[in-house]
């Protein structure tokens, strides 16, 4: 019974706040453009009140599957020209990335990264396409700890926007 309870509460207190901020949830193709082009997908996300953006990433090959996560701050998201009504942005920030990687042998890694790409606000700020690249450099924590090669993951997606 206490479990219901506190699940409503939690509801309500969702439900209460959503009109506090705006949530963007949307889907991105990833590559990393390093030795070998690697295809991926993901699930991103971001509140609007916050400048952090999320995603989820799985990646696939012959090898290998790797399950990630990125957490990005926007340090600068700047108007660079107004095509129509909408705004076209460019963005840089820092960020960080964990990956688990299931091959042969089980692998994590993690390091920091740094977006920079263009994003768009349109359909009255419903949806908004973005590009990015974000030069990354880490350590592999398992199995042994070492240094993470330098790589460059692209992403291209967007996000739908809900107020």
């Amino acid at each position: 019974m206490k479990a219901k309870v506190l699940g409503l509460v939690a509801a309500l207190a969702v439900l209460g706040t959503s009109s506090v901020f705006a949530f963007g949830i949307g889907l991105q193709v990833n590559g990393n453009a390093g030795e070998v082009f690697v295809p991926g997908a993901a699930v991103t996300f971001k509140v609007d009140s916050i400048p952090l953006v999320f995603a989820v990433n799985w990646y696939g090959g012959d090898n290998a599957t790797v399950i990630g996560m990125t957490a990005d701050y926007w340090g600068l998201n700047k108007k660079l020209v107004s095509i129509g009504s909408a705004p076209l942005n460019w963005f840089f920030g820092v960020g960080f990335f964990v990956n688990t990687v299931f091959a042969d042998e089980f692998m994590l890694t993690g390091g920091i990264r740094f977006p920079l790409g263009l994003n768009m606000f349109i359909l009255d700020g419903f949806l908004e396409p973005f590009v990015q690249v974000a030069p990354s450099m880490g350590l592999q924590f398992v199995p042994a700890l070492g240094v993470d090669r330098f790589f460059f993951p692209v992403s291209a997606g967007f996000r739908l926007w809900f107020k």
